[in-house]
């Protein structure tokens, strides 16, 4: 039997979620989407690059009308995050990167979509049944179950099953096809 991990939120657990949407002016109509920059130190290569993911970012609010986009990461994904922020050319809202693990989950809860690696954001995301679309490498994609919520994307060029700290192929992800993922989810 496939059983789902299953993740419940108390109601001071969601109120920090609820108030961070109404801070950031977060309504139901709209579509938000987060995107998770960090995979932990292990592995170098789980990450998209700091320009790609901006890339990612402006190309989605090009495509989307009302889109809010929340940025996420941990206490390593600060300075990353910063420049992530200062090369987009459209809106992103900072999740923050000093979140508790509850705090984190609670924001992921507000997003329609998650776009991560193969990190801790996608199995928050998959147990808050959320829809994902999730970046592999170096580790492997066969091993994560979505449940049917979501969209897996492999590199057209890279590692795969590595398990490397660093890829003797650097990976490089085709941007549309995350957009295409994001689209049909």
């Amino acid at each position: 039997k496939k059983q789902e991990p299953i993740l419940i939120l108390n109601n001071s657990e969601l109120d920090f979620g609820r108030k961070f949407a109404q801070k950031n002016n977060l309504k139901l109509a709209d579509l938000i989407i987060g995107i998770n920059t960090g995979a932990g130190g292990r592995w170098q290569d789980k990450k998209l690059s700091i320009e790609k993911t901006a890339e990612f970012i402006d190309k989605l609010n090009m495509q989307f009308k009302n889109v809010k986009i929340l940025l996420f990461g941990g206490p390593d994904e600060k300075k990353r995050n910063k420049k992530i922020i200062k090369l987009v050319e459209s809106k992103v809202i900072d999740a923050g990167c000093n979140n508790s693990l509850t705090e984190f989950a609670s924001l992921v809860n507000l997003c329609n979509v998650l776009v991560t690696s193969d990190s801790l954001a996608l199995h928050v995301g998959t147990a808050l049944s959320k829809k994902i679309v999730a970046f592999f490498c170096p580790s492997s994609s066969q091993e994560i179950e979505l449940y049917n919520r979501g969209i897996k994307i492999i590199p057209k060029r890279g590692c795969l099953c590595c398990y490397k700290q660093k890829c003797d192929i650097t990976p490089e992800y085709d941007v549309d096809e995350m957009i295409d993922a994001v689209k049909k989810l």
